[in-house]
């Protein structure tokens, strides 16, 4: 829906509207850069815009999921999620099928950072077949999901169905029409192919391939972001070819466990 068919249709005050889109944006930004906490900020200034001028379950739910992933990245899950909670229950009220399946995707991801594995999985699943229904929904969500399968294939000690979901990433990846070689989303899954290398031992495939994966990983998100600070950090010795079991031990649970001190998980 275009912003003048949601205006006309809802009867909301253009100005307001075009305020609120800013602050989502505004939060978009700072979030992909790192800055969390002023991402929150801007999503919170956005969720009361519409509490207060604009009331509207529709408006709301993206204010919801934008602040619950911005305090989950500072460490602050509780919130996170009623926060999703809230945003999931207004998409599943209104039947907006891609909204919903990203609200559990997010669920997951929180799930995940917690420990909790068994649940993260079965919220992925849920999240994989809502967005198989809706033809809507994003090339980057399913990539997301196949590789979030792929890390928990990793840890509960299936390297084979791991490779097979980061496969089927990368092809998904590579036949989309909204996704490139040069998207976010392959760079962090070609970080997680590092790493499945490394445990196999095959350090010069690893080596090469981190190369552009970290490439990728710099151009979207900075040298500055907290998440590319910490995995240049990890991965150094890959790169000066004085890696060791302990290592690789650092990385996964840095990329397969989201033992970060930044909250925010690697991937």
């Amino acid at each position: 829906m275009t912003e003048d068919q949601f205006t006309s249709t809802c009867s909301i005050d253009e100005s307001n509207y075009r305020k609120y889109e800013v602050r989502l944006e505004v939060g978009r930004m700072a979030y992909e850069t790192g800055a969390f906490a002023q991402a929150a900020r801007n999503y919170q200034l956005a969720l009361n815009m519409v509490e207060e001028t604009m009331p509207n379950r529709q408006l709301e739910s993206p204010a919801l999921l934008g602040l619950a992933k911005s305090v989950a990245a500072l460490g602050r899950f509780a919130e996170a999620e009623k926060l999703i909670r809230r945003a999931l229950d207004i998409d599943s009220s209104i039947r907006d099928t891609a909204e919903e399946a990203e609200d559990y995707h997010q669920l997951s991801l929180l799930y995940w950072r917690s420990g909790r594995n068994d649940q993260s999985l079965q919220l992925a699943q849920q999240s994989w077949e809502l967005a198989k229904q809706d033809p809507d929904t994003p090339d980057e969500l399913k990539a997301k999901l196949l590789k979030h399968f792929a890390v928990l294939s990793e840890q509960a000690g299936d390297l084979d169905a791991c490779v097979k979901y980061l496969d089927k990433a990368v092809e998904l990846i590579e036949n989309s029409d909204e996704l490139d070689k040069q998207s976010s989303i392959y760079g962090d899954v070609l970080l997680v192919k590092v790493l499945v290398l490394a445990e196999q031992n095959k350090l010069a495939e690893a080596v090469e391939l981190y190369s552009h994966a970290i490439n990728v990983v710099e151009m979207h998100r900075g040298i500055s972001h907290p998440r590319v600070h910490e995995v240049l950090k990890l991965f150094q010795p890959l790169e000066t070819g004085n890696i060791d079991r302990a290592n690789v031990d650092l990385i996964r649970e840095a990329v397969c466990n989201g033992k970060l001190k930044t909250n925010h998980g690697i991937i």
